[in-house]
């Protein structure tokens, strides 16, 4: 793997530029990623991150409308977005290379010079209720949010990214300033830029946008220390299909942990695409679901993996019996060499493609370094091709028992007995 010329800066006011040259491309993707995200939150204003998020495309210092902000960069052909997640929250677009100071400019200004007016945060209000009800209206988007809840309970990584009606209802002008006034720390994001910008002097750029922000102590968050605890939700809905989620947590799981490698092979041998165990047996011999897979998300500090299935209502009964089946495989028997091989290459390739994605190389170089990641790409190729068939046993042994895993479960279920049954609650 030849690795792109990467250059990092810390800039006096704490904000980390980092320049990735990609002397072939046209464009320049250009992404300000924060460390602070709805883990930052309390009860009391849970879902400012993402209202925030929502809030500072209203207006900033030089673009004072959404209008103006939009057309500055689909007006030279360019196009942006925004994510708001646990741990991190971010901003960028991808404009041609000579458009380089407006593509630093509008997300510089959306982070560190927002208007955030009252008026506007009115009108967004109702924006986002209307989108907490399209979740609700979707268990297979809710049970997500339900989830996360029964994974890791009471702490803020249990609440969902978007807030609740009451949450955001009550939230105030106030509100989203102290949040953005207290995490918006140009110590704690990474300015990204991508493309052919040999000799575009980004750091001098950068610094001329952010030069009046003063440096300021970085927030932190709650950190997580537990363990999932064994449990059952039912959502009693009136769905022609069942939906449920097996989830659980574990601190190797994190950005920050190496052990992290193995749970990454150990996921896509269990059900990351349409060769893995989960599909080939649940779906494909069995017909007992149209989606069934499973996820690994990675958090600074921790992490998680959940099994999700939609099914027949009928057989929600015989496809959580079918999960638990390969499950206690993973944990009896070590993957075998064929498997292993191609479960390698399968990572290993899409992670080399991955490098034809300025974006995706942006959030390596970006995202996971600001959330504590070390590993050069060349290091996790490596760390990957050395995970063996009895570390991945280990995994699986250690933490696929009933004890460590919740079951969330949407559907026009009257009683959660049988749900009960199956992770041996009495």
């Amino acid at each position: 793997m030849i690795e792109p010329v990467v250059s990092t800066h810390v800039l006096p006011n704490g904000l980390t530029v980092v320049e990735i040259d990609l002397p072939h491309f046209q464009g320049i993707t250009n992404l300000l990623v924060i460390r602070s995200g709805s883990r930052y939150e309390t009860p009391a204003n849970h879902g400012v991150a993402h209202f925030l998020e929502h809030l500072v495309f209203k207006g900033t210092k030089s673009y004072p409308t959404s209008r103006l902000i939009a057309e500055a960069i689909e007006g030279v052909g360019g196009y942006f977005n925004a994510w708001t997640s646990y741990d991190s929250t971010a901003y960028w677009n991808i404009v041609p290379a000579k458009f380089l100071a407006l593509g630093l400019q509008v997300p510089l200004e959306l982070a560190f010079q927002p208007l955030l007016r009252s008026e506007d945060l009115e009108r967004e209000r109702g924006v986002i209720i209307e989108e907490i009800r399209r979740i609700n209206d979707d268990p297979a988007s809710l049970i997500g949010d339900i989830s996360q809840e029964m994974t890791f309970g009471a702490h803020p990584l249990g609440r969902s990214v978007i807030g609740t009606e009451q949450s955001i209802g009550a939230l105030t002008i106030k509100d989203v300033r102290d949040y953005q006034k207290t995490h918006y720390n140009p110590g704690q994001a990474y300015m990204i830029v991508a493309g052919n910008i040999g000799a575009l002097n980004v750091k001098e750029q950068v610094w001329q946008q952010v030069q009046a922000i003063k440096k300021q102590s970085v927030s932190q968050f709650e950190s997580f220390e537990g363990l999932t605890t064994k449990g059952v939700k039912v959502v009693n809905r009136p769905t022609d299909q069942a939906h449920f989620v097996l989830s659980l947590c574990d601190s190797s799981f994190a950005l920050t942990s190496p052990d992290r490698f193995t749970a990454v092979l150990l996921n896509t041998v269990l059900g990351s695409g349409m060769s893995s165990r989960l599909f080939l047996n649940i779906r494909e011999e069995k017909g007992l679901a149209y989606s069934i897979h499973s996820g690994l998300s990675l958090y600074e500090d921790t992490g998680e993996i959940s099994i999700y299935g939609g099914v027949t209502t009928g057989k929600v009964g015989e496809a959580l019996a079918a999960v638990d089946e390969e499950l206690a495989r993973l944990a009896k028997e070590p993957v075998g060499l064929a498997e292993l091989t191609k479960v390698k290459n399968l990572l290993v390739g899409s992670f080399e493609l991955s490098a034809d994605r300025p974006l995706d190389l942006a959030s390596w170089y970006g995202t996971s370094r600001l959330l504590g990641m070390k590993e050069t790409r060349a290091q996790a190729k490596a760390a990957i091709e050395a995970v063996t068939a009895e570390q991945i046993q280990k995994l699986a042994q250690q933490i696929f028992v009933k004890d460590r895993q919740a079951l969330t479960v949407i559907g026009p279920y009257q009683s959660d007995q049988l749900f009960r049954e199956f992770m041996g609650i009495g």
